[in-house]
């Protein structure tokens, strides 16, 4: 289903809209890969990387390779109030990732169990969208939850500015780990609709789409996106107390959209290569193996039923 273009209308119609405007505040909140997670009622998606080589820590006795998959179901709820200038998106998501990853010997301060290990993402969504007047909209959103062994709570904030009756922009401040690490990162927000058919939507440094239109109910795009994560590991699986594994992947490559029974229900799909990738264990905030995976194909598979 294809956005509708940003435009200057009354400020009922304005908070309303600013749920397509605001729907890539996901990207920046955590480590979310999907899309528009919060103008989509429901998802189910699947995410796999081929394997590759890693540079192994002092010590090692686990193979080199290390793959990493991916599966994430999330579900959301809208609530509008005075007359449509506030809307709030109550929400959760739950992910697994499955990922095979070496096992570093004391010498690196980390010993993990070579094999399979499965991290678990389980959170609440909460998003708040204010309108002030014609042109401005507040976007505020709180993901509390369990980050593998770690509880915390990621967010961002940022203002929508209607520039033109085809593009808005906003800025403002993610407080995520959307590099595989919590920080602080600003964020730039941009919907464009340069022509009927073309789209442009952004929440950067998280997440970028160039959608064409070419009919209703198919939608075909470029996406660059980079979706990471902080894990607190257990004593469980055999890593050291106090071990964080730091885990991010930037993705560049061509994704569809397609309706084939019309309505609400969408199938998606996106493939292409990494660009960058990031897999550490970390100490007190601090690197103590650097894994270093290389670059390899991804895909993403996903069924999702809109607002």
């Amino acid at each position: 289903m294809s956005m509708p273009a940003p435009c200057v209308p009354p400020r009922t119609a304005v908070a309303r809209g600013s749920v397509a405007l605001a729907a890539l505040v996901a990207a920046s909140a955590g480590v979310t890969a999907p899309l528009a997670a919060q103008r989509e009622r429901a998802t189910v998606r699947v995410e796999h990387f081929a394997g590759t080589s890693t540079a192994l820590p002092p010590g090692s006795v686990a193979g080199e390779d290390v793959s990493q998959q991916m599966l994430q179901i999330t579900a959301a709820h809208r609530l509008v109030r005075q007359h449509g200038n506030t809307i709030l998106l109550l929400g959760g998501q739950w992910r697994g990732v499955r990922a095979e990853l070496p096992r570093a010997s004391a010498q690196a301060r980390v010993r993990v169990q070579p094999g399979v290990s499965t991290l678990h993402v389980a959170a609440a969504e909460l998003m708040l969208l204010r309108t002030f007047d014609d042109r401005h909209t507040l976007v505020s959103v709180l993901r509390p939850g369990l980050y593998g062994e770690a509880v915390r709570v990621e967010g961002a904030a940022f203002v929508d500015r209607i520039v033109s009756a085809r593009t808005t922009i906003g800025a403002g401040l993610s407080y995520a780990s959307s590099f595989g690490q919590l920080l602080p990162i600003p964020v730039v927000h941009v919907v464009s609709r340069p022509s009927r058919r073309l789209l442009v939507d952004a929440l950067l440094p998280a997440r970028g789409d160039l959608w064409w239109m070419p009919r209703k109910g198919l939608d075909l795009g470029l996406s660059a996106s980079l979706v990471g994560a902080q894990y607190g590991l257990s004593t469980a699986q055999h890593v050291a107390e106090g071990t964080d594994l730091w885990l991010a992947n930037a993705t560049l490559g061509p994704q569809v959209r397609w309706a084939p029974w019309g309505g609400k229900w969408q199938l998606s799909g996106e493939g292409g290569l990494t660009v960058l990738r990031r897999l550490e264990y970390a100490r007190d905030g601090r690197s103590v193996a650097d894994l270093a995976p290389g670059n390899v194909p991804y895909l993403r598979l996903g069924a999702q039923r809109l607002f």
